[in-house]
């Protein structure tokens, strides 16, 4: 199916719908339809597409927490359930060779209740194999859908700018009236931009309004692992009963400092009992922090960032600084009492 018959139909679609919303008195109050999702649903499917190597697995095992990210190529399909903030999701890993395209992804995509699609941007040989793929098999997705394009591997120095994979995919065209639609910069190995990402579709497909976050403990090391500065926050009742985790928090952020030593930038997402810990690693520093796992992790990191931003600017460490720079800089979003 061509480009511009695919277009034709999703307009016709679009027009099927409009008319039925007009029928029962429905008024639009945004520039697309939010995905039809029960009330109070935490089970959510996705379909994860893309052509071979361009790193679906790499992303799933990332999500999965999995340090190791050595992957092979699927051959059919990869299901994994897993949890991610107050969610639980089961992602469809499809293999992006022609043979399973043509057998398999139609049935999981129509399944699906949201689509994410990966294209290797550091390899442009294959664009146009995949903008033909991604053009044809969207079409099988449900109406309301989300669409989430990745285009991965932007650690590569050789890797395409966003502005450009647009252009070349023609993401302007999409339907953005239609469904809910995205294209993010990430990074499969390192997981730049991959929570951020994440936390999106998360946000669509719940609902969701909640962006804020509440740290309990950090955890400040420098590229050796070498504990510089550390803070739990929270009444002395509540440090009391964190006090075994954040044990565990200091071995995490040690371990996950070394991990990223050669990394310019790197994140990383664990579990700890009840908590989530949330790493990165920027420049000299690597910051890590226990949040809540209904707390949305891009929110966290972003004040990781920019804590990690203050220390490479002043050089002086005090065992104090962590503690009075979170208060300071994020008053709200430390645990200093009820939620």
């Amino acid at each position: 199916m061509s480009f511009y018959e695919f277009r034709r139909r999703i307009l016709e679609e679009k027009k099927r719908q409009q008319k039925q919303q007009s029928k029962i008195g429905e008024k639009r109050t945004s520039s697309f339809s939010q995905p039809e999702l029960e009330t109070g649903r935490t089970k959510y499917s996705v379909a994860l597409l893309g052509l071979e190597r361009a790193g679906k697995t790499s992303l799933v095992k990332k999500l999965l927490k999995q340090d190791d990210i050595v992957t092979r190529p699927t051959y059919g399909v990869n299901i994994e359930s897993y949890h991610y903030r107050d969610l639980n999701f089961t992602c469809f890993d499809l293999g992006g060779h022609a043979p399973f395209r043509l057998s398999l992804w139609k049935k999981f995509i129509e399944r699906a209740d949201g689509i994410l699609y990966l294209v290797d941007s550091a390899d442009n040989s294959k664009f146009e194999e995949s903008k033909q793929t991604f053009w044809h098999y969207i079409n099988f997705a449900k109406p309301n859908s989300p669409v989430l394009f990745l285009a991965n591997k932007s650690d590569l120095p050789n890797s395409k700018e966003l502005s450009e994979i647009n252009e070349y995919f023609e993401l302007d065209k999409f339907l953005r009236n239609l469904r809910p639609f995205n294209v993010k910069k990430i990074s499969a190995k390192t997981g730049q931009g991959v929570y951020e990402a994440w936390d999106w579709m998360v946000e669509i497909l719940c609902g969701a309004q909640q962006w804020k976050v509440k740290i309990a403990a950090a955890v400040l090391t420098d590229v050796s692992g070498n504990i510089l500065s550390e803070a739990m926050f929270g009444r002395p009742d509540d440090q009391a009963h964190l006090a075994s985790d954040f044990r565990k928090l200091k071995e995490l952020a040690k371990l996950f400092a070394i991990e990223a030593k050669d990394s310019i930038q790197s994140v990383k997402l664990e579990s700890l009992f009840k908590k989530h810990v949330s790493h990165v690693k920027r420049g000299a520093y690597a910051l890590s922090v226990m949040i809540d796992p209904i707390d949305p992790v891009t929110r966290a990191q972003q004040i990781q960032l920019r804590i990690l931003e203050y220390f490479s600017r002043n050089a002086t460490i005090t065992q104090d600084s962590l503690e009075e720079v979170f208060i300071s800089k994020f008053p709200l979003e430390v645990e200093r009492g009820i939620r």
